[in-house]
Formats: C-alpha cells, structure tokens, sequence
C-alpha cells in the first residue's frame, strides 16, 4: 500500500485512477505524468489506486494545462490506459480525469464518507463492461443512381445536393424498437444527452451497462438491426469501456 503519503504542504498530490473491492498484482504500471508508478492504497477496506504527482502540474495549474491540447492528449490516454489496466483484472470505478487529493488523509476521509455509495455501485457495475451504440442516417443512394447525371459536373453536383439535404433516416419506430431490445438485455442504459451538431447525421446515441455475458446478445442484436437498417441507417458500437457513465459516487476532491 502506498505509505508515503502524510503532508498536505508536499509538493506532490495524489491522483486517483478508481476504486475497486480487492487489490490486483500489477508489475511497473505507469500513472498519467508518465513517470509515477500506479499504487494500491488502503481507504476503509476499498483499494483505491493512486499516483503521486506534481501538485503544480495537476493541482495549482490543472485547469491551464487542460486548455493545452497536447499536454490533455497525452495525459488523457495514460490516464485512460491505467483505468482499463485495472479493468482487465477486476471490476473497477473508475475515476474522472483529474481527480486529485491534496494527501492521503483527504482521500481517505472521502472514501469513508462514500463507502455505502461505493459498494452499491460496485456491485452494480460488477462482471459488466460499458458499450456506446449510435445511429447515423445515411444518404439516399436510391435518389442518387435514380438521376443518373450526363456528365463529371452534372454527378458531382448532384452528389453535392444530395448531401446538403437531410436523410430520412431510420424512422422513429424503428429507433424506439432498437432502444427496447438494448434495454432488454443491459443492466443499465442511458441516453447520450444532447446531439452533437458536429456529428452529421446522427439519430440517437447510448452507452449500455452490459454483463460481459451478454456480449453475444449485443452482437447479434446490432447485427439484427444492422440488416434492417441496410439502406436508411448505420450503427456505430464502441467498447468494452471501464463503467465511466455508471458511477454515482466515486471521490470527487479535484484540485481543490
């Protein structure tokens, strides 16, 4: 367990990956500075796991660095590597980006103030991985080889139009149809929020709490619609994600 952590005036933080109900062996698992390595630590009977890290870098001026697009690039996926390390070997909830306590005491406090929260979620999450499923309308490709164009220009342009003009899509019924057969064999589903503008032509978006059992069930049921959908939609599945959209109440300290 991580012992070293005692002065709130150190130079260095801890930053928090997640939490999980049993510790795992890991062998030089690298944190999100690229230098620290990843620690098990006691925190009333859960294991969260911690780096220590500049307290400048990710505490005083974390904000600043988020807005340098480099530094969140690489930080994020070190990040994001050490969550799905851990969710290799045992279920884990894992933490926001920049979560970070000021000392081990701090950390602690919040775990104990959270613990029922913790373990109600653990064993929601447990044995379960986190998919994300869109739709996208595609184009009429009927209208297109319908208005058969006499030349380069006149194809081009055609296509052009096309494009501009909104697609019919998958109607309605279909996407309530889908929406029900997904729920039907996840633990937990929730809506992807409000639709991304920047996402041409996107319908409806998910991210499903799924049992690792049920993986097969998914599969065939995004094959099911796939082949309905041939001509007026396309599906778009992502995953196997540690739970980030299903935890309720991991610490949430941040750089205060």
């Amino acid at each position: 367990m991580a012992s070293r952590l005692k002065s709130s005036g150190s130079p260095t933080v801890v930053y928090l990956y997640g939490v999980t109900a049993k510790l795992a062996a890991f062998s030089n698992l690298v944190g999100v500075d690229g230098r620290a390595k990843v620690e098990p630590m006691d925190c009333a009977g859960l294991v969260c796991w911690i780096s220590l890290v500049s307290r400048t870098e990710f505490a005083d001026n974390l904000a600043k660095n988020m807005e340098n697009l480099d530094w969140l690039s690489e930080a994020g996926v070190r990040h994001q590597r050490v969550v799905s390390a851990i969710s290799e070997l045992v279920d884990v909830l894992p933490a926001r980006f920049g979560t970070v306590f000021l000392d081990a005491s701090s950390l602690k406090a919040d775990v104990r103030a959270k613990k029922k929260i913790l373990l109600d979620d653990l064993r929601r999450i447990q044995a379960c991985d986190e998919w994300g499923v869109k739709v996208f309308s595609v184009p009429p490709k009927a209208q297109m080889a319908a208005s058969k164009p006499g030349t380069g220009r006149d194809y081009l342009k055609t296509k052009a139009a096309l494009l501009r003009r909104p697609s019919a899509g998958v109607p309605v019924e279909g996407l309530k149809a889908f929406s029900a057969a997904l729920r039907r064999i996840s633990t937990e589903m929730s809506d992807g929020g409000r639709i991304s503008a920047g996402q041409r032509g996107l319908q409806m978006q998910f991210s499903l709490l799924l049992k690792r059992a049920n993986r097969k069930k998914l599969e065939a049921t995004l094959k099911k619609y796939s082949d309905r959908w041939a001509d007026s939609g396309r599906i778009e599945c992502t995953g196997p994600w540690p739970p980030y959209s299903f935890v309720s109440g991991t610490p949430t300290e941040g750089n205060n």
